[in-house]
């Protein structure tokens, strides 16, 4: 999961359900992946920001739009139908894949983020909030491929969503630690090990092409999109 973030910016939202899998209770999995999440998103920020990669406007209208937006999806969530939510979700990370599949390379050469407007970027990061508070996953499953849609060099995106992750994960954190309880010694080697991954995933990032990487980071939206599908089906009557 850590490689995966350093490499992609996604890979957060496969944790959960390996946890619980594995027989870890559903509270003590969300509180432990929050921590994780943000130590990830530390290292990956620092990592990202060292090599002057962030582009810090972006980071800092998205990030604000994303505070905003938070409540306001956890709010939406006691409104709207949980499968409803989650089939737009895996559509729009399908739609995203194959978009940036098709998509000639001119416009990762250079690596640099588009001239966007701020209205937009804030309207993205209060689309990431209001996301993440619907489905639960992290913000960086909804930024990239948000971005990448917007045309940002995948390299660009996967940059600016380090960042975003932090608020997210970290105000979750102390909701769990206020309000519920942390396995803090589950948290402590999720955060060792991830945090190890994803410095390797950043190292790794760095020696892909740019027109790799837009691939490789669509088809880690699209697989995510066909396991959401797949975990969706199960749900239908009859299976």
């Amino acid at each position: 999961m850590g490689i995966s973030i350093g490499i992609v910016g996604i890979g957060g939202i496969f944790l959960i359900p390996i946890l619980t899998a594995a027989g870890v209770g559903l509270e003590d999995a969300i509180g432990a992946s929050l921590v994780a999440f943000t130590v990830t998103g530390l290292v990956a920020t620092a990592i990202y920001g060292r090599r002057r990669a962030i582009d810090w406007r972006s980071t800092g209208l998205t990030s604000l739009g994303s505070v905003v937006g938070g409540p306001l999806g956890a709010k939406l969530s006691v409104w709207l139908p949980e499968i409803v939510v989650s089939v737009c979700f895996a559509a729009f990370l399908l739609m995203t894949g194959v978009t940036a599949l098709a998509r000639r390379g001119g416009a990762d050469v250079g690596g640099s983020a588009p001239a966007i407007g701020w209205p937009v970027l804030a309207v993205c990061g209060l689309v990431v909030g209001v996301g993440s508070g619907l489905t639960g996953v992290g913000g960086p499953a909804i930024l990239v491929p948000l971005l990448l849609l917007l045309r940002f060099p995948s390299s660009a995106a996967i940059a600016i969503s380090q960042p975003n992750a932090i608020a997210a994960s970290a105000s979750g954190a102390f909701g769990h630690l206020a309000f519920g309880r942390i396995d803090f010694l589950l948290a402590a080697g999720l955060s060792l090990v991830a945090g190890t991954g994803v410095a390797l995933g950043a190292a790794i990032h760095q020696r892909i092409a740019a027109g790799t990487l837009r691939k490789v980071v669509a088809a880690a939206c699209i697989v995510l999109g066909l396991w959401l599908s797949s975990k969706l089906l199960q749900r239908l009557p009859g299976h």
